[in-house]
C-alpha cells in the first residue's frame, strides 16, 4: 500500500497543473504554467526524493522495515502534504512537495525489500508487483479526483485533491502499525527467534515450511557473515559488487528515459498542447491502462520469467516511441491524428506498466547481497530520482521552449533502443530462485543469459544440511 502515495503524487500533479484556479493562485497570470514554473513544481521536489532514498539506509538499519515506513509517513509525507494544502505561495508549495517526496522515496526504497522478504519465492513478482498495482490504482483515483473537480469554479477545484493527498498517508500510517517486521531483517540482525515467530504467523503455523525457509535464510545470511563487520555503503561500488549494484537499479533509471515522463507525468499538459479533445478524460484512461498493465505484468513475470517479458515489452515500447514521435512530426493537423496520438499514449501506458513497472521494484529486491540490501535499494532509488529530475527538467524545455511537443518521444526511442541491447546482455532470469540461489550465481559470475538453465548445487546442499541439523553450520 505504501506505493499508493507515490501513485497519487505522481499522477494528480499533471492534471492539477492544468486547473485554472491553481494556475491563478500560484502563478497569477496566463492560462498555463511557464516552463520555469513547471520545473519548480515537478523537478525540484525530486531533489527531496533523491535525498530521501539515502536517508532510508540508516533508518532501516536502526529500526527495521516496518517502523521505517511509519517514520516516512508521520515525519515526512503527512507534514509535507499539509504544507501543500495551506501553502500561501509558490515557494511554500514547492517546499511541501519536496518534503513529501522525501517521505515517498523512503517508502519506495523500503517497500520492495520488505515484500520480497515476506512472501514465498513462487509469488515474489506478483507480491512486489502488487505495490506498483496499488500505486496505479491510486493513480486512477487521483486523476479522476482532479477531473471531477475541474468544473468547480472556486479554489476548491484544486483544494479537494490536496485534501485527499493529506488523508492517504494518515490512513496508511495507521494500517502499517498492524503489520509484521521482515524475518530477513531479524536474521541479519541476529534475532533468529523473532524471525521464526514472524514466519510461523505468515505460513499459518506450518513448522516444516518455516524450518525450510529458516535454513535458506541462515544460508543466505551466512554467505556474507565474514564480510558483514567490514561492510559499509560504498562497498556496493567495489569491483566485486559493482555489476550487481548497477543491474539492480538499471530499470528504475532507464524507465525514466523510456518515454514515461513525457507520456505520464506531462500527459495532460501535452494533450492540451496538441489540441486533443477531452484531455482530462483521456488522462484517466491512460492511468486505467497503466493499472491494467501492472495487474497482468507480475503474473507473466512469475509464469514465463523476467527476461522474455522484459525484452518483448522493451521492444514494443521502442516501436511505440517511434510511432508517437513520427505521428507528431506530421503536425497533428486532423482530428484523426490527434485521436491516434491519444490512443498511442494509452497503449504506451499499458506496456510500460506491464514491463518496466513490473521490474522496477523486483530487481532491487531480488539481486542485492544480504549485507547490502538497504544500500543497493537506496542507490537504485537515488539514481531513479536523479534521472527523473533531469528528464522532468528537460521535457518542458524541449516540448515548450524548443517547440518539439510530442516529437520529443523520438529522443526517448533512442534511449529505449540502448535499453533493449543492455537488457539482452544483463537482465538476469530470477524466476523461482531463492535469494541464496541468486547470491550463488552472482558469486560464480555466471553470464545472465545462462541463469535460467543453471542448477544451483552449493546453496541447495548447504540448506539441506542445515535443515537436517536444525541449526547453521558452525
Amino acid at each position: 500500500m505504501s506505493w499508493g502515495l507515490y501513485g497519487y503524487d505522481n499522477s494528480f500533479v499533471s492534471p492539477l497543473l492544468s486547473l485554472p484556479h491553481f494556475v491563478a493562485r500560484y502563478q497569477g497570470s496566463g492560462t498555463a504554467f511557464t516552463a520555469f514554473n513547471l520545473n519548480l513544481l515537478i523537478s525540484v521536489p525530486l531533489i527531496g526524493a533523491a535525498l530521501g532514498s539515502y536517508a532510508s539506509v540508516p533508518i532501516q538499519l536502526r529500526i527495521g522495515r516496518k517502523w521505517s515506513l511509519v517514520v516516512a509517513y508521520s515525519l515526512f509525507s503527512i507534514p509535507g502534504s499539509i504544507l501543500q494544502l495551506f501553502a500561501p505561495n509558490m515557494a511554500a508549495f514547492v517546499i511541501g512537495r519536496t518534503w513529501n517526496n522525501a517521505g515517498i522515496s523512503i517508502l519506495n526504497t523500503v517497500s520492495g525489500l520488505y515484500l520480497a522478504e515476506l512472501v514465498p519465492v513462487h509469488i515474489r513478482a506478483r507480491a512486489v508487483g502488487a505495490s506498483v498495482a496499488c500505486a496505479n490504482a491510486v493513480s486512477v483515483i487521483a486523476t479522476t479526483a482532479v477531473w471531477a473537480t475541474e468544473k468547480i469554479d472556486s479554489p476548491q477545484q484544486y483544494k479537494i485533491p490536496l485534501w485527499i493527498q493529506v488523508a492517504f498517508p494518515v490512513a496508511l500510517a495507521l494500517l502499517t502499525l498492524t503489520v509484521l517486521e521482515s524475518p530477513t531483517w531479524y536474521m541479519v540482525h541476529n534475532q533468529e527467534e523473532k524471525a521464526r515467530a514472524v514466519l510461523m504467523k505468515l505460513r499459518h503455523e506450518n513448522s516444516r515450511i518455516v524450518e525450510s525457509e529458516m535454513a535458506l535464510l541462515r544460508t543466505f545470511v551466512a554467505q556474507d557473515e565474514e564480510h558483514r563487520q567490514s561492510a559499509h555503503f560504498w562497498k556496493i561500488l567495489d569491483k566485486e559488487n559493482l555489476q550487481r549494484t548497477l543491474i539492480a537499479g538499471a530499470c528504475l533509471s532507464t524507465c525514466q528515459v523510456g518515454g514515461q515522463i513525457l507520456i505520464l507525468a506531462y500527459s495532460t499538459v501535452l494533450l492540451v498542447q496538441s489540441g486533443v479533445s477531452n484531455p482530462f478524460q483521456i488522462t484517466v484512461i491512460i492511468f486505467l491502462a497503466q493499472f491494467l498493465g501492472i495487474c497482468i505484468g507480475p503474473f507473466l513475470m512469475d509464469r514465463y520469467g523476467r527476461r522474455p517479458i522484459g525484452l518483448a515489452g522493451f521492444t514494443i515500447l521502442f516501436l511505440l516511441d517511434v510511432a508517437i514521435g513520427g505521428l507528431a512530426c506530421g503536425g497533428l493537423l486532423t482530428d484523426r491524428e490527434r485521436v491516434g496520438l491519444a490512443a498511442l499514449f494509452i497503449i504506451f501506458a499499458f506496456f510500460n506498466s506491464l514491463t518496466f513497472q513490473s521490474l522496477v521494484l523486483l530487481l532491487p529486491a531480488e539481486l542485492p547481497a544480504a549485507r547490502y540490501r538497504e544500500a543497493t535499494a537506496a542507490w537504485s532509488m537515488f539514481w531513479s530520482y536523479v534521472t527523473a529530475t533531469v528528464t522532468t527538467f528537460a521535457v518542458p524545455q524541449i516540448t515548450q521552449n524548443a517547440g518539439l511537443g510530442a516529437k520529443t518521444d523520438l529522443i526517448f526511442a533512442g534511449c529505449m533502443f540502448l535499453t533493449i541491447i543492455g537488457a539482452y546482455f544483463y537482465l538476469p532470469e530470477t524466476r523461482g530462485r531463492t535469494l541464496a540461489e541468486i547470491d550463488e550465481m552472482f558469486r560464480m559470475k555466471l553470464p545472465m543469459r545462462k541463469w535460467k538453465a543453471y542448477t544451483c548445487t552449493a546453496v541447495t546442499e548447504r540448506a539441506v544440511e542445515e535443515f537436517t541439523a536444525g541449526k547453521p553450520e558452525g
